[in-house]
C-alpha cells in the first residue's frame, strides 16, 4: 500500500511517501511571507496535488490540529490544512487523521515524546537520516503511524543510499 504522510505548515509542509518497506519520496513544499494568504494556499494545493498525481498514494495521513496559544497561527495553519486535505479529496485518496499523541505513541511508544525522540525513532525505523528537515521527519512519522496502527505492520526499511 502506498501512503503519503503530510506535516502541515503554511510556510513549510513536509511530505513523505512510503510503500511497503521503501521510502519513495520525501520533500517539502514552501511558501514565503511575501505572498498573500491566498497565493500561499494555492502553492500548497498545487504542489501537493502534483506530488499526489505523480505517486498515486492510496492513503493520505495528517496530524490533527490543536489550539495552543496563538489563535492567528492556529487559523493560518487550519487554512493550510484545509487545502492539503482538499488536494487528497480531489484525487479520491482515503484520508486518515491522528492526534499528535497517537502519532507519538505509535512511533515511540510514548504519547508525550519530544520532537527529538520522534525523529530519532523515525531515523532508526527507516535507516534514513532525516534531519535537518523536521517537517519531513514529522511527515514520515504520520505515514509510519498508519502502517503501525492500521496495517499492524512491523516496520523494516531497506537502507537507502
Amino acid at each position: 500500500m502506498r501512503i503519503i504522510g503530510i506535516d502541515t505548515g503554511l510556510k513549510t509542509t513536509g511530505y513523505a511517501i512510503i510503500e511497503t518497506n521503501k521510502i519513495l519520496k520525501c520533500g517539502i513544499c514552501e511558501t514565503t511571507e511575501k505572498m498573500s494568504l491566498a497565493e500561499r494556499l494555492k502553492v500548497l494545493y498545487d504542489k501537493m496535488k502534483a506530488v499526489m498525481q505523480e505517486y498515486s498514494p492510496e492513503i493520505a495521513v495528517y496530524e490533527t490540529v490543536f489550539y495552543k496559544q496563538n489563535f492567528g497561527t492556529f487559523s493560518k495553519l487550519s487554512h493550510a490544512r484545509g487545502v492539503l486535505l482538499l488536494a487528497a479529496a480531489d484525487m479520491g485518496i482515503k484520508i486518515k487523521e491522528y492526534s499528535p499523541a497517537e502519532i507519538k505513541m505509535a512511533v515511540t511508544g510514548n504519547g508525550r515524546a519530544s520532537k527529538d525522540q520522534i525523529h530519532s525513532m523515525v531515523e532508526r525505523l527507516t535507516g534514513v537520516k532525516i534531519l535537518p528537515s523536521l517537517d519531513v521527519g514529522d511527515a514520515l512519522a504520520c505515514a509510519l503511524c498508519y502502517r503501525m496502527r492500521e496495517e499492524n505492520s512491523r516496520i523494516f526499511f531497506s537502507r537507502i543510499k
